[in-house]
């Protein structure tokens, strides 16, 4: 299936990948020090060290556990356990600070998401490979490596590298098992589909409308529908449906959900399923719950306005301003250079689908408070670059231009560095914060690095709104009190974006005012900011 010659041995293509994956993690571990707890990292803890200490996982089944039972492993063989605490956020604090060792309890749980960063960054190498050679697999492994979203996420402990993972080895996986629907393959396509679907319920979506756009090129490109032989079907199914119930600790019980909602007052198919046992309820229950988030939405930030529901182009937008701009030129060559190769290379053809597919599925979302939530997207962008790439180096004067390319994206991912998190390319412009906020700019990320600049400039007081969820009274802050909306005070400030501006806004429109609750600070230029997420001002008096 490749669609150029390698002139690089396997042997020697599998020193470079290990390499570069290698040269990926130590850039990814050397954030721990400088990025501060996250806001989801402690409720992730929380749930899985109760998946792991205590056999249950009610404390919030809206994901599954996998990434989560992942991330709680290290700090569970470091001897922590669960603490009791009803609230997640209070519980992941109170584990991560059990022992009196916080900073080695978070490192733990993040090192429990690089495995799924590997394996990420495996499938997008064999991917590769199969389609465009040696040398076209450790390209898309070089892109995507070296693209700040991945390596943003893949250094915290969060469900998203998972379920990216999760995602592109599933679809790999389907490639293979068109090619060759026999049991091996297939019972490869269980294992995969139910990583997917236990990282995170959004892979119920992506990875059929995914499917089917790579069954459709298939059809048409081969002019024939792939054997389906009944036996390899169901193995995939029978495994896919054995290790997703085994995720949820072959647990049979009844829903809890359509009753806590509501739903069984109103409906008699709810009331009846209610009553019912079932395998692995806890799925269905979260799936019940993420539909009610979506269907409520929540609170986002696009263009200076705040919106409970979203935009049908937020995820377009996010993905236009920060995604490095050498991948997205890259990505566009790819496209046209799948759409101009041979009618049978329809393997050619599924990035690029997946692309469009998953962009396309996501635009209904009324949860868009960030670009996380599409990071799957970035393994097929790079094998979509690849493919440019490999275009680009038939000809002398366009190889020039694909080096180019190649150097801008190392260069602006180096200079990224350790600020994955906020990354914006130059479409974004000085003041990202005016385009989009909340995870994708202000995650709680620069907290420790207040602390140090406090400390530094001797600030015995301040006065702050912050977005984190860590413990205040244990990182070594000053005596501080709360910014209170439209209470204009002195001394030492200390604000976050989300707080200026998502924050701002939707305390505005909750009183029924048009300007922001801290637009007073306009008045003021900062002395400093803080990483790339906090104003730092001192008001006189």
């Amino acid at each position: 299936m490749s669609a150029e010659v390698s002139a690089l041995r396997p042997a020697h293509a599998r020193r470079i990948f290990v390499l570069l994956v290698v040269i990926a993690l130590v850039r990814i571990i050397y954030t721990y020090q400088a990025v501060a707890q996250t806001v989801d990292e402690t409720p992730n803890i929380a749930c899985g060290m109760q998946w792991l200490d205590q056999g249950r996982y009610d404390m919030g089944p809206f994901h599954p556990p996998l990434a989560r039972a992942a991330i709680a492993v290290g700090p569970y063989l470091y001897g922590m356990r669960s603490q009791g605490l009803a609230d997640r956020w209070k519980e992941g604090n109170a584990i991560l600070h059990s022992r009196g060792k916080y900073a080695v309890a978070l490192t733990l749980a993040r090192l429990g998401v690089l495995p799924f960063f590997v394996l990420a960054a495996a499938c997008v190498w064999l991917w590769g490979r199969r389609l465009l050679g040696e040398t076209g697999g450790l390209a898309a492994v070089f892109v995507f490596t070296n693209t700040p979203m991945v390596l943003a996420h893949a250094g915290i402990a969060t469900t998203d590298m998972a379920v990216a993972a999760g995602i592109v080895f599933a679809l790999y996986r389907w490639t293979l098992w068109l090619e060759t629907p026999d049991v091996r393959h297939s019972a490869w396509l269980g294992v995969a589909v139910a990583m997917a679907v236990l990282a995170k319920f959004s892979s119920m979506l992506i990875v059929p409308l995914c499917g089917a756009l790579i069954l459709t090129a298939y059809c048409i490109s081969q002019r024939r529908f792939p054997p389906l032989r009944v036996k390899p079907v169901l193995v995939a199914a029978a495994v896919a449906m054995l290790m997703i119930w085994a995720g949820y600790r072959f647990d049979v019980g009844k829903l809890r959900e359509p009753a806590e909602s509501g739903l069984t007052e109103h409906s008699a198919f709810w009331r009846g399923a209610s009553q019912v046992p079932l395998p692995a309820p806890l799925l269905l229950d979260g799936l019940l719950l993420v539909k009610s988030l979506n269907r409520d939405g929540h609170a986002a930030y696009l263009f200076g306005e705040v919106r409970q529901t979203g935009w049908w182009y937020f995820f377009p937008v996010a993905l236009g301003v920060k995604t490095p701009l050498a991948i997205l030129a890259l990505a566009l060559v790819g496209l046209f250079a799948a759409a101009t190769r041979a009618r049978r290379e329809w393997m050619l053809y599924a990035p690029g689908l997946c692309c469009l597919a998953i962009l396309a599925g996501c635009l209904p979302s009324h949860l868009n408070t960030g670009l996380r939530y599409i990071l799957c997207i970035f393994p097929l962008l790079a094998l979509l670059a690849a493919q440019g790439l490999m275009l680009l180096w038939g000809g002398v004067a366009w190889r020039c231009a694909g080096i180019g390319l190649m150097t801008w994206l190392t260069v602006s991912s180096a200079m990224a560095h350790p600020d994955y998190i906020p990354y914006f390319n130059a479409l974004a412009g000085q003041h990202p914060e005016r385009i989009i906020v909340d995870s994708d700019l202000d995650w709680g990320q620069d907290m420790k690095r207040l602390v140090w600049k406090l400390r530094a400039l001797k600030v015995e007081k301040v006065t702050m709104s912050i977005l984190w969820s860590g413990d205040d009274s244990k990182i070594g802050l000053p005596a501080w009190e709360g910014l209170e909306p439209y209470k204009p005070v002195t001394g030492w400030v200390a604000i976050s974006y989300f707080s200026q501006k998502t924050q701002g806004l939707l305390i505005a429109k909750s009183m029924g005012r048009t300007d922001s609750a801290y637009a007073w600070l306009d008045r003021y230029q900062p002395v400093t900011r803080v990483g790339k997420s906090i104003l730092l001002y001192y008001i006189p008096e």
